[in-house]
């Protein structure tokens, strides 16, 4: 019998039909990492690189039933989630890491696309507080993320700090706040709690450069990692450096302006 060179990785998320962010994002990472990717689909949207017009979103029996079938077969070594978009959904996604054979998750709070379409549902935040969060490994915000999580305005990374405490306290075991949001001049700063310990990331800023799902690549990755063994520290450290390769890439690939 041939060897399975692949791990299997699991997200649970939005479908983005351009490909950009979402499960079709989660997937490509996951197979950069050498991962088959098996994908929940919680909201089927409607959207292209510059805009987005709506959604339609899948039951909480309908994301059950989907992953259901998958774990009569598959073993999954990690998982993440994405957009979780009504509080039907994060209570069955909750229960099921709680109850089922499954990796904790990394949790990418997607609450707003770039296109500015909400993802999660208002009356859905307590639930997301109270229910996931404490079954995620980790905790992915960006910086409005982070401000509706913890109830804080964040402009500094003493604010990041204290942001990533209270969603911590909350019921988070780790949190990594992302500063993309923040206008530091040189460099991009993240944050990472885990535990109370805490870890600042500091990397190379790359004026102009747009990774339209970037939070689900990071996420991914960072999901990747662990389920090959890494600490965390050590996973959101190679995450990282993945995504700076891409925005690299990006960089590279926009025009310049004369």
């Amino acid at each position: 019998m041939p060897i399975n060179k692949f791990l299997n990785a699991l997200t649970i998320a939005g479908f983005d039909p351009s490909g950009g962010a979402g499960v079709l994002a989660d997937a490509r990472t996951f197979a950069a990492f050498r991962y088959r990717a098996a994908a929940v689909i919680t909201s089927l949207t409607f959207q292209n690189d510059v805009s987005a017009t709506g959604a339609i979103h899948q039951t909480a029996a309908a994301v059950c039933g989907q992953l259901d079938l998958l774990l009569e077969q598959l073993q999954f070594s990690c998982a993440k989630t994405g957009m979780l978009p009504t509080r039907e959904v994060v209570h069955a996604v909750a229960r099921i890491f709680r109850e089922r054979d499954l990796p904790a998750p990394v949790v990418d709070p997607a609450m707003v696309s770039s296109s500015g379409m909400r993802l999660l549902e208002e009356d859905a935040l307590e639930t997301f507080i109270s229910e996931l969060l404490p079954v995620a490994r980790l905790v992915t915000p960006n910086i409005p993320e982070a401000e509706a999580l913890s109830g804080l305005t964040i402009t500094s990374e003493t604010e990041m700090r204290e942001a990533a405490k209270i969603i911590r306290v909350a019921g988070a075991r780790a949190v990594l706040i992302k500063g993309g949001h923040l206008a530091f001049p040189d460099e991009a700063i993240d944050v990472l709690d885990d535990d109370g310990a805490v870890t600042v990331f500091r990397a190379e800023f790359i004026p102009g450069a747009r990774l339209r799902g970037s939070g689900c690549i990071l996420s991914s990755a960072i999901a990747a990692c662990l389920g090959k063994g890494m600490s965390l520290e050590a996973a959101v450290r190679q995450a990282k450096d993945f995504v700076l390769n891409e925005l690299r890439e990006v960089g590279q690939s926009q025009p310049r302006e004369r």
